[in-house]
């Protein structure tokens, strides 16, 4: 069975219909296509990384009724706003050897080029991370940025 239609003028019948706009409609819609894809770069390959943009320093440890505190200053060298930040304080003993970790979630927003200081509280501390000669390196772990 094959498909006929008939014209609207004239009522013949039409066994064959061509449609063709040819090449210059497509590039008219190139520039378009593309601007589509532009959130959806933004969101997988354009996002930034926290760990590069957030830097942690002036860090201080103190002993505060059985408490470590750890504070800190945390700089934003990025354009974006970072928020819902971890970071995370590792300890080495004397050899290197890794001995205990720790980790807080901060959730002030970190501004483009801007700072911000913070406190890590550990509220049990084991008696290996009050030892002295124990190295303790901090840095962040993760954030969330808004491509948009």
């Amino acid at each position: 069975m094959q498909a006929k239609m008939k014209c609207s003028n004239c009522g013949a019948e039409l066994s064959a219909l061509n449609v063709s706009g040819g090449w210059k409609p497509f590039l008219i819609m190139v520039p378009f296509m593309l601007l589509g894809f532009l959130p959806l770069l933004k969101l997988t390959f354009l996002k930034g990384d926290a760990s590069k943009d957030l830097i942690v320093s002036e860090i201080q440890r103190r002993n505060v009724d059985g408490r470590l505190e750890i504070l800190g200053l945390v700089t934003n060298t990025g354009s974006l706003t970072w928020s819902s930040v971890t970071i995370k304080a590792e300890f080495f003993d004397e050899s290197g050897a890794f001995v205990d970790e720790a980790s807080e979630y901060l959730r002030s927003d970190f501004a483009g080029n801007g700072k911000e200081h913070f406190k890590m509280t550990i509220a049990n501390p084991t008696p290996a991370l009050n030892a002295p000669g124990v190295k303790m390196v901090v840095k962040v772990v993760s954030g969330h940025t808004s491509p948009f």
